[in-house]
C-alpha cells in the first residue's frame, strides 16, 4: 500500500499546480483532501496506462481461454487479462525472434478483457497497476501530481475552465515521449523501441 507520506505529498503536489490551499493529513475533512483522495486510484490507473513506465511493467504467461465463437476465423488462440493489467504493451512467444512483429486484438469478454493472437503459449509484457509509491520513479511521480491536479480542478475550481485546460496541458507535458503513439492496443514496433528509448532501455 502507499505510505501516507508519500501520499500526502503528491496531494500537496497537485493542490499547488491547482492553486487551492494545501493539507496537512490526507485524511483531513477539507474539501482539497477529500477530492484527492477520491480521485487517487483513477488518477493513477489513468497516468500508468498512459506510458509503460519501467517499473510498472511485467511479464506474464496468460490462461488460455475457449476461444470465441465469432472470432474462430480471425484468430486462433484466445487468453484471459488479470485485473491488474493497465495496458498490454506486446504480445509474444518469449523468443527475441517472436518479439519482432505480433499482432494481436484487446477485445471486452463475456467474463472481462480478452487478448486474441496467432501465438500459442503467449507472454505479454503489460503495465500492471502499482498502489506501492516507494517503487515509483520521480517521472511518473511528477505525471501523477498532475494527473491528480485534474481530476481535482473541476469539482474545486467549479467553472475555472481555462484553469482546467492549463492543467490538462501541464499533465500532457509530464509524459515520456513516444513517438507513433496511438490509443489502440495493437502492436507496433516503431511505438515499443520508442518507449524503450524514451526510458533508456528495459
Amino acid at each position: 500500500m502507499a505510505s501516507t507520506s508519500g501520499k500526502l505529498e503528491i496531494f500537496n503536489m497537485a493542490l499547488g499546480f491547482v492553486g487551492t490551499r494545501t493539507i496537512g493529513s490526507p485524511n483531513e475533512h477539507t474539501p482539497e483532501a477529500i477530492q484527492c483522495e477520491l480521485m487517487w486510484d483513477r488518477a493513477r490507473r489513468s497516468a500508468l496506462r498512459d506510458f509503460p513506465y519501467r517499473f510498472a511493467v511485467r511479464r506474464l504467461r496468460l490462461p488460455e481461454k475457449m476461444m470465441p465463437e465469432v472470432y474462430e476465423q480471425e484468430w486462433t488462440h484466445c487468453y484471459g487479462v488479470p485485473d491488474t493489467v493497465l495496458k498490454i504493451v506486446r504480445v509474444h512467444d518469449g523468443t527475441r525472434r517472436g518479439m519482432r512483429k505480433t499482432p494481436y486484438a484487446v477485445q471486452r469478454g463475456d467474463e472481462g478483457e480478452i487478448i486474441l493472437c496467432d501465438v500459442g503459449k503467449a507472454i505479454v509484457d503489460a503495465v500492471v497497476d502499482v498502489e506501492d509509491i516507494t517503487i515509483w520513479d520521480e517521472a511518473f511521480v511528477s505525471a501523477m501530481a498532475r494527473k491528480l491536479a485534474c481530476l481535482i480542478a473541476v469539482p474545486l475550481l467549479k467553472h475555472n475552465s481555462s484553469k482546467v485546460q492549463e492543467l490538462a496541458q501541464l499533465y500532457q507535458a509530464a509524459i515520456p515521449v513516444a513517438e507513433g503513439a496511438d490509443a489502440s492496443e495493437s502492436y507496433d514496433r516503431k511505438l515499443d523501441d520508442a518507449w524503450i528509448a524514451a526510458r533508456g532501455g528495459w
